[in-house]
């Protein structure tokens, strides 16, 4: 029994029992990241509003459904007949199928003259059909993998798209790219580890060990999402993977080389488990928790995505205990035996690099601050806050739903494909002359705005003016029935005459008589005639004044079969809520559209406002009412966020230190390190990938990936710097012993680490391959810049440069 718990064999039988667990209650993960792969934004936004608003009060059996976009293209080339027949077929068994494609409405091109011209382009090559899925039929995997076999048509090429198409397929890339950076980060670590202990065995007792820690972990957070919808995001295993992996390698190289340097100092391997558990596993708790209080504080994120890296924390507390409790069991079991077949049994090489960077630091330590921060800042502060929110961006182009969306995009208004809805939201029915009168007034002032290219609405159902609804055309009408009305009393008062004179010459007195009562009657219609000349004059008149151009319904034609149509397209079954549909001229993902949306909610408040709609809820929805959301919300909560974890971190660093100033320079070290790597990777990305903006999510990943990792490396030495012997060196002194004797454990950790985000590179999604490169380049900055401005630091905090050089020469004496 002493042996077992010697051996930390209990430790063992419990990490098997946990890891078996784990693997049999992991639930399906790329259903649960598909189901969460959606920005949930707060309730109170605009575009959040506008969702509830569509889901819950509009529509008819429309709720409740993805919107999704069927798309039918001859290249280049117009439409002939038999290929506009052939659509027309497939279109047709799409609505005689509804049940069996779970569509519950459905608008094709040819429906009426409203949809030929919204969803027919210009130049005949493309057509498109507008669907609406329940989302009870099933995933989106599988609703498209089933309307994209529904939609094939002969002789031309067809696509299924939409934004919630393009988003589930972004899920879709990230899973595989996933699959990818374990692989190589796997195959990466291996051969690092297996240069740097001469050793094929520590880097497979490494992996094993944090392999246990991430797939305990990752099922924890799994189930959590599953049973109590704990933050989620497409990037929450990604960065679990990339983190656990990175460091839980570089926490294993600092236990295993103070375990090898324990055994050649002639420690049994018992002894030397318990020092290097003490000793090291004191380091790595240190920096381990650093690590969990930053990933923690995400919690306290309101943003989805950002609050969905807490994820993180928990594979960090599963790591740290699993490194602890796990490893000494290999180490106590194995011996000198787990670094076969090397025979050297000394502890990491001094680093040189390392010694003179900190030896210079110390002594001029002002002009070695100064030199750091006067190149560091001018790089950071360049950087231009230019962010591209279009997430269509992070598909590649080959992906079928992304090609349907660029096809879109080439034969309509950029806007055609995702446009933007204005919703006005009464408390009672519109569907009256007044109400119709201001939703018409507020219709023609959004087309008249710059970046709108059509805008349909329930008295322009065509994108354009119905002119029999127009007081204009009613009194070209009128005026024309008034110009009959008095050609006929002319013809009749000519008659009249006539018969009068011939009376009269018949019929002598009693002819003369009846011929004044004629003349009396003609005078009447002479004064009709003059009358209605005046009306039509008047009428005539008002025709072409800029009053007649106003919106007027008569309640007969409310019943008209094409208004009841329109209606019941553009109102809500209960017709107290009223739909605009805005096609943008611009991407609707783009900061043009973004920006219109300001403006077009503005138009619509400011056109109601102080009418019978001026109490109405009017807001918008759609993709680019969503990304405006997303950047206010986004940016506020980077801020805010950011502040906890550095706040946080800040009290972990100063129980480490002891000591109030050192938090504050590591930290101001590592956000000017930051600011400099996301400017470079700026640049590069502009310069080589052809993009000219980094990923809206980039800098918030990238900053607490380098915040919470990068801390580590300070810790090391600031650990090492405390175990040095205090009452024999002093500050100066220890600090660059510190820097010589753990710099080659913190070059080789930031080697695993880069190699580790660099194996996000081949999964093709710009934001992961943003942050990968913002993070090396960090992480290349920190291991240049910590010997040069911890010692600086250090020396300012204890300026004993004389006392040095006393207690140097009295030493020397003593020997």
């Amino acid at each position: 029994m002493k042996k077992l718990l010697h051996n930390h064999f209990f430790a063992l039988l419990a990490w098997v029992l946990i890891l078996v667990i784990s693997v049999v209650a992991l639930p399906d993960v790329n259903q649960l990241t598909r189901s969460h792969s959606q920005i949930n934004l707060p309730k109170d936004t605009q575009s959040q509003i506008a969702q509830t608003i569509q889901q819950k009060h509009w529509g008819h059996h429309v709720n409740n459904t993805y919107q999704i976009v069927a798309v039918f293209n001859n290249g280049d080339q117009k439409m002939s007949a038999t290929d506009q027949q052939n659509v027309q077929k497939t279109v047709d068994h799409l609505q005689k199928h509804k049940g069996k494609y779970g569509i519950k409405a459905i608008m094709g091109p040819n429906d009426n003259a409203a949809t030929r011209k919204q969803l027919i382009s210009k130049d005949q090559t493309t057509q498109l059909v507008q669907l609406n899925v329940s989302k009870k039929h099933g995933t989106l995997q599988k609703i498209n993998n089933q309307l994209d076999a529904a939609v094939k048509t002969k002789g031309v090429k067809t696509y299924v798209t939409g934004a919630d198409i393009l988003n589930d397929d972004f899920s879709g890339a990230v899973q595989q790219g996933i699959k990818k950076t374990e692989v190589i980060s796997v195959i990466f670590i291996f051969v690092v580890l297996l240069l740097v202990f001469r050793s094929p065995i520590t880097p497979l007792i490494s992996l094993l060990m944090v392999g246990v820690s991430f797939f305990t972990s990752f099922s924890i957070v799994t189930n959590l999402v599953d049973k109590f919808n704990f933050p989620f995001s497409n990037f929450t295993q990604v960065f679990m993977v990339i983190v656990l992996f990175g460091i839980g390698t570089d926490y294993n190289i600092l236990l295993y080389n103070h375990f090898k340097e324990d055994l050649g100092k002639g420690m049994g391997k018992w002894e030397a488990t318990r020092d290097a558990q003490r000793k090291a596993g004191r380091t790595i708790l240190y920096s381990g928790s650093s690590l969990l209080i930053g990933f923690t504080s995400l919690g306290l994120a309101k943003f989805s995505v950002y609050q969905s890296a807490v994820g993180v924390a928990v594979g960090v507390a599963v790591l740290l205990i699993a490194l602890l409790t796990l490893n000494p069991f290999f180490m106590a079991v194995l011996g000198k035996k787990m670094f076969w077949p090397d025979k050297r049994f000394t502890g990491e090489s001094s680093s040189k690099i390392w010694q003179k960077m900190a030896n210079t630091s110390v002594h001029h330590p002002i002009v070695t601050l100064i030199l750091v921060f006067a190149i560091l800042l001018p790089i950071g502060l360049s950087y231009k806050n230019h962010l591209n929110y279009n997430d269509a961006d992070e598909i590649s182009n080959t992906t079928p739903s992304k090609k349907g969306f660029n096809v879109v995009e080439d034969h309509f208004s950029k806007g055609t494909a995702e446009p933007v809805t204005v919703y006005i939201k009464a408390k009672h029915r519109l569907d009256n002359e007044s109400n119709l009168l201001l939703i018409d007034r507020l219709t023609n002032q959004l087309k008249d705005r710059k970046d709108v290219k059509t805008v349909t609405s329930v008295t322009q159902p065509a994108g354009s003016k119905v002119s029999q609804l127009y007081v204009n055309n009613q009194l070209k009408q009128l005026t024309g029935q008034l110009g009959t009305a008095q050609s006929s009393l002319a013809q009749l008062s000519s008659g009249m005459a006539s018969q009068a004179a011939m009376q009269s010459a018949s019929m002598g007195a009693a002819g003369a008589s009846a011929m004044a009562q004629q003349q009396a009657m003609m005078s009447g219609m002479g004064q009709m005639t003059t009358g209605l000349q005046q009306g039509s004059d008047y009428l005539t008149g008002l025709q072409n004044s800029a009053a007649a151009k106003t919106f007027y319904i008569p309640k007969a034609q409310l019943k008209n079969p094409e208004i009841q149509q329109s209606m019941h397209n553009y109102l809500s079954k209960d017709k107290k809520t009223a739909q605009i549909t805005v096609i943008l001229n611009s991407n609707p993902s783009g900061s043009r559209a973004t920006a219109a949306v300001n403006s077009l909610t503005k138009v619509a408040k400011y056109s109601l406002k102080g009418t019978k709609l001026g109490n109405a809820t009017v807001v918008v929805g759609g993709q680019s009412s969503k990304i405006n959301d997303t950047k206010t919300v986004a940016g506020g909560d980077f801020v805010r966020t950011a502040i906890i974890m550095v706040v946080g971190i800040g009290l972990a660093l100063i129980y480490v230190t002891r000591s109030l100033l050192q938090p504050i320079y590591i930290l101001g070290t590592l956000v000017t390190a930051y600011l400099a790597s996301l400017s470079v990777t700026h640049l590069l990305t502009r310069l080589f990938l052809g993009r000219p903006m980094l990923t809206w999510n980039t800098p918030f990943f990238s900053f607490i990936m380098l915040i919470a990792l990068g801390v580590d490396y300070s810790i090391f030495l600031v650990m090492r710097y405390r175990n040095t012997d205090n009452h024999r060196y002093l500050p100066t002194e220890r600090i660059v012993m510190a820097a010589s004797a753990i710099g080659t454990v913190v070059i080789s950790a930031a080697i695993i680490l880069s190699g580790t985000f660099a194996s996000l590179i081949p999964s093709g999604i710009p934001t992961l391959i943003e942050v990968a490169m913002t993070v090396i380049i960090g992480l290349i900055i920190l291991v240049i810049i910590i010997p040069l401005v911890v010692p600086s630091t250090i020396h300012l905090t204890y300026p004993m440069r004389s006392a040095m050089r006393d207690n140097q020469a009295k030493r020397q004496s003593e020997k």
